[in-house]
């Protein structure tokens, strides 16, 4: 699984290829239910020494996620973005994502709204 995961390891977070349980069960040759009790509450120590949850090989938007902790880091602090125009800049770069997804991404990430963040 290392091999397959390669780029994220030494690039960061943007290049993870998420991965199902079932997707790692049927590699492996495991149950699906072996590989989510022997990833569950588990951390993964990755060469830059970085902790991560072994969930977060199986979630998706890591990587969404990540951009948009970008955007909101890179803003003007006069003018802060909303999340129509942050769904707008990340369509911009390639990546489809609906307004309603950036503002559940933000919250999921504790980040708050432009207003609360102004």
């Amino acid at each position: 699984m290392a091999d397959y995961q390669r780029e994220f390891l030494e690039r960061g977070v943007r290049y993870m290829r998420p991965l199902t349980r079932a997707e790692v069960a049927t590699r492996l040759n495991l149950d699906e239910g072996t590989v989510s009790r022997a990833t569950a509450n588990k951390y993964a120590l990755l060469p830059n020494g970085r902790l991560i949850p072994m969930s977060d090989f199986f979630d998706s938007a890591l990587s969404l996620k990540d951009v948009l902790r970008e955007l909101i880091a890179l803003e003007e602090p006069r003018r802060r973005l909303s999340d129509e125009e942050l769904a707008r800049l990340m369509q911009a770069r390639g990546m489809p994502v609906a307004r309603r997804t950036v503002t559940k991404y933000r919250e999921e990430m504790g980040i708050g709204s432009s207003r609360e963040r102004g």
